[in-house]
């Protein structure tokens, strides 16, 4: 039997010391592993068998599947990280490798096919979602969600854990156990290897690959009977005790966690699952086993179910009879020495019961009385303390139990604004624009208005319990509080609201509007609240003020979601009555939303001078706060309109306001953001990466990972590098930003393909061509699947597509590319709109590469009339056009061309290109001359 003082790899118990994880890059499967994960278990070990494969994979599609790279592999398979080019998402892609012969092929395919239909026929959110399953080469692949996070089993040994902390996330669990027992499922391999937890603290159930439906045996188990003498017993290794037993001959799942009837091989239920939660459980909680897996199966094999005979083949001894010479039970009794309560020890030790019967009725019987039972413990503790309190103090005792309660109901007053009834409104809202984005994008505003809800219940619970329990704060602070937290929930209220109105445009935005709701933790700074203008008195005064603030809730609401029109007539309608209360912070508000509507509609001049008044009104009504939020409004409007010193004065003005206040590292990173952008208009690079690498840092220490505040930090950082030519710093910083933007917006966001598209032009100052095809490619894919075929960021975003394709001499792809660039553009711009230039450009750089020296003329000739365009790029198309006309026979003409392309490059700084001109034109007018496509010398093209 296993001691219970050693703790072994698989647990951490509360209070224990961390273990070191398994690689981010690595991914389980097969003995032990979680598909669905960035993380590998320690026992998966790869074959050399799996890696010739992952390399045979590593450049073809796997259905329309394209594997990127390999995330784990074992003994039964490969996952790799996969991209889906339809849907422009990345998912997790297992492949099933089954050795041996034609009856082990069929069986391995009906094994992961069975693990798909398993988790296709469940929709729970503790349930991995499975997307397509089909045969590639004679094997079978399964496309499910790829969750960046790791294993519970990863995540227990991470850190050490409360009791509290483990019972939570093992309650997620049982959840989704509980939906696929509801569904007719039974897991059969249950353990916190195949259990996942993201990055966001959500917890999936995942490998269904034992999974049989309720009362089915195993197809390679001949009616369900065969006898556990006739199998090895398992092996005390501890690898193999966490492994997958699924070899001929071997009973079906993971002896550390198996059930005694699934030693046996009987036809199995929900409880046999529930057994196999709470063995998990159980060691994870005590950092030991709760059995002995060589001891369970050998008592399993002495059992019998139902009165049926014993296994020394004897009739005349029933069940009843043979419990009575059955030696003790193999299950543990849990540590005394642990903060676990007994009810926890209680309710684990009846699933693990030895035999079915004596265990819960189902799943949910146990998570009630795992969970349900802590909130009444927890009830009843404090209704014994209040009757002991009453006790001793008499009607003291009474008041405060009244006060504590009085202070009940905070989840209620937030459930009114947002809920599951909410919840389900804004996606079915989101599914109706039919985005190809909207399902994702539902599920993570959803999860951030549900941290923002839970955050502002706590707020409002604290605050009423600092008067009314603890009596440290006044009557008065709680008010102020109160009036805070109110206006959040409003703030929360036009939000949702607007979010259920949604078209795909709003479905962009919105996750950036959840994240823009003020904090409810702001009301808790009392000393800002109090220096605050006061509310007036006046009963009706101040219900005029809650009146208006839920008006501009929906004014902030339309900006944040950018539906700035209707935001800028709901502000003109509030603004006589706002104004009219004489409340200063109310007026400012009013005038910060109307002022930045006008501006970000094109009329910045208008827009400013009500930004600027907004300064005034926030100052005099000491909203220092709001102030900061104008002014930092005003540098990026000042700077737009070319008045630099004028912004920089409200750059300086709001980083010293924000000293006296003691600092907001948010409100000082947006700030440096927009100084760094007023640097680069001023043509000052280094200033503009000190302050954003400033801003950067601010950010990592005041948001979580996943902000998109972060990514977009990190990606302005990355731009700015490459403006001032470190390349190779700027392709580390964009790979950043892309990966922060992919976890915080998903692979499917505007933003991510703008990060694609930066990352291919930094890659192609590296002369990595085939790496920046690669990253424009990705861009082209989500314009073209978000903005649809006519859109000129899609045209852009192809231009990029093309000069990589340039560069690799694929002339007639690249054709392609600026042809339809050009259309574009040209039946959505005006006829001397700059951007033109551009695929002009390359459709002549691609004809001259085919040699079609004749048709490239033209184009190129066009390209040279935009007299605006960068000088460097005007350059390119003029030694292209030189090299078009050499070929034509139009020598001089040629010449003249080259000559000005030359000097062109030269004011633009580009000595190479211009050497490379002077050298043509000296080897003029060889006959043999060679043509030398631009796209060998062309550079970076600046936008």
């Amino acid at each position: 039997m296993a001691n219970r003082n050693d703790r072994d790899d698989g647990a951490s118990a509360p209070g224990s010391a961390p273990r070191v994880s398994a690689s981010r890059e690595s991914y389980g499967t097969g003995r032990g592993g979680a598909a669905g994960t960035g993380r590998r278990e320690s026992e998966s070990t790869p074959s050399v068998g799996a890696g010739r494969e992952s390399q045979r994979l590593s450049s073809r599609q796997v259905g329309r599947f394209l594997p990127l790279k390999v995330l784990g592999q074992g003994g039964m398979g490969v996952v790799y990280a996969a991209y889906d080019p339809d849907l422009d998402r990345k998912v997790a892609l297992k492949l099933l490798r089954v050795k041996g012969g034609h009856e082990d092929l069929e069986q391995g395919r009906a094994r992961l096919l069975r693990e798909a239909q398993a988790m296709a026929r469940i929709s729970h959110p503790n349930v991995i979602p499975v997307f397509e399953v089909g045969q590639w080469d004679s094997q079978i692949y399964v496309a499910m969600a790829l969750v960046d996070g790791g294993t519970l089993r990863d995540w227990t040994k991470a850190r050490p854990r409360t009791w509290q902390e483990l019972l939570d996330k093992y309650l997620a669990a049982g959840r989704g156990l509980e939906a696929a027992h509801v569904a007719g499922l039974v897991h059969r391999d249950f353990k916190p290897a195949n259990v996942l937890v993201g990055k966001d603290g959500r917890v999936y159930v995942t490998d269904f690959g034992l999974a049989r439906p309720m009362g089915e045996v195993d197809d390679d188990e001949e009616d369900g009977d065969v006898d556990v003498r006739e199998r090895p017993r398992p092996v005390r290794d501890e690898s193999l005790l966490d492994s997958q037993l699924t070899q001929a001959g071997l009973v079906m799942g993971t002896p550390a966690y198996m059930s005694p009837e699934q030693f046996r091989g009987e036809l199995l239920d929900s409880r046999s699952d529930q057994f196999s939660f709470c063995a998990a459980l159980y060691r994870a909680l005590y950092g030991i086993r709760p059995f002995d897996p060589d001891e369970l199966s050998r008592v399993a094999s002495q059992m019998r179910p139902q009165g049926g005979p014993l296994e020394d083949g004897d009739p005349g001894v029933t069940q009843a009879a043979a419990v009575q010479v059955l030696p003790p039970s193999p299950i543990l009794e849990p540590p005394k020495d642990t903060k676990v309560p007994g009810w926890v020890r209680r309710a684990l030790m009846k699933g693990l019961s030895l035999e079915p019967r004596d265990r819960f009725r189902s799943m949910e019987a146990l998570l009630d009385a795992l969970g349900q039972r802590e909130r009444r413990a927890l009830r009843n503790r404090r209704v014994g303390a209040a009757v002991a309190a009453s006790v001793v103090l008499g009607v003291a005792g009474g008041v405060v139990w009244s006060r504590s309660q009085a202070c009940a109901g905070a989840e209620a007053l937030v459930s009114e604004r947002w809920g599951a009834e909410a919840r389900e409104k804004v996606t079915q809202a989101f599914l109706a624009t039919k985005s190809p984005v909207a399902q994702d994008m539902a599920r993570r505003v959803g999860d951030v208005l549900d941290g923002y809800g839970a955050e502002w219940a706590k707020q409002h619970t604290t605050a009423c319990e600092d008067t009314r329990v603890r009596e440290v704060q006044t009557e008065a602070l709680l008010s102020q509080r109160f009036v805070c937290l109110e206006r959040r929930r409003k703030d929360l209220g036009a939000l949702v609201g607007t979010l259920q109105t949604a078209d795909a445009a709003l479905v962009d935005k919105a996750l950036d509007a959840a994240y823009a709701l003020p904090a409810p933790g702001d009301c808790a700074d009392v000393e800002a609240l109090s220096e605050v203008q006061p509310r007036p008195a006046d009963p009706a005064k101040r219900a005029e003020l809650d009146a208006l603030e839920g008006q501009l809730a929906e004014v902030k609401a339309r900006i944040d979601t950018s539906r700035l029109p209707k935001a800028l007539e709901l502000a003109k309608q509030a603004e006589a009555r706002v104004v009219a209360t004489g409340y200063l912070p109310l007026v400012a508000e009013l005038r910060f939303h109307l002022g930045w509507a006008q501006a970000a509609l094109g009329d910045k001049v208008a827009g400013g001078a009500v930004l600027e008044q907004a300064v005034y009104d926030a100052e005099a009504g000491r909203a220092d706060r709001l102030a900061v939020s104008v002014m930092n409004k005003l540098l990026y409007v000042d700077g737009e309109r070319e008045k630099y010193e004028l912004a920089q004065r409200w750059g300086r003005l709001g980083n010293a306001t924000l000293q006296r206040l003691g600092g907001d590292p948010v409100l000082e990173s947006d700030l440096k953001v927009n100084q760094a952008n007023l640097a680069l208009m001023q043509d000052h690079p280094d200033e503009a990466r000190a302050l954003l690498e400033k801003a950067s840092g601010l950010l990592a220490k005041a948001l979580p990972e996943g902000h998109p505040k972060r990514a977009r930090v990190t990606f302005t950082l990355g731009r700015t590098l490459l403006e001032t030519g470190a390349s190779a710093e700027a392709v580390k910083v964009l790979k950043d930003a892309l990966q922060q933007t992919e976890g915080a917006l998903g692979p499917v966001h505007l933003d991510t393909a703008r990060r694609h598209q930066a990352l291919s032009m930094a890659l192609r100052e590296q002369k990595d061509f085939a790496g920046a095809l690669e990253h424009a490619r990705v861009s082209v894919s989500i314009h073209r699947t978000l903005l649809g075929p006519a859109h000129v960021k899609l045209a852009e975003a192809l231009d990029e597509e093309g000069m990589s394709l340039l560069a690799l001499k694929r002339y007639p792809e690249a054709l392609k590319d600026y042809e339809e660039a050009l259309a574009v553009k040209q039946a959505k711009l005006g006829p001397e709109d700059e951007l033109l230039q551009y695929s002009l450009d390359g459709v002549g750089q691609a004809l001259l590469g085919m040699g079609r020296t004749h048709d490239a003329v033209a184009p190129l000739k066009q390209a040279l009339t935009f007299k605006d365009a960068q000088e460097d790029s005007l350059g390119e198309s003029g030694f292209a056009l030189a090299q078009a006309l050499w070929q034509e026979g139009e020598e001089q003409e040629a010449r003249d061309a080259a000559a000005q392309a030359q000097a062109r490059f030269t004011s633009a700084g580009r000595a190479e290109q211009a050497k490379a001109v002077e050298a043509w034109l000296q080897a003029r007018p060889a006959p043999a001359a060679k043509v030398v496509p631009v796209s060998a010398v062309r550079g970076k093209r600046r936008r």
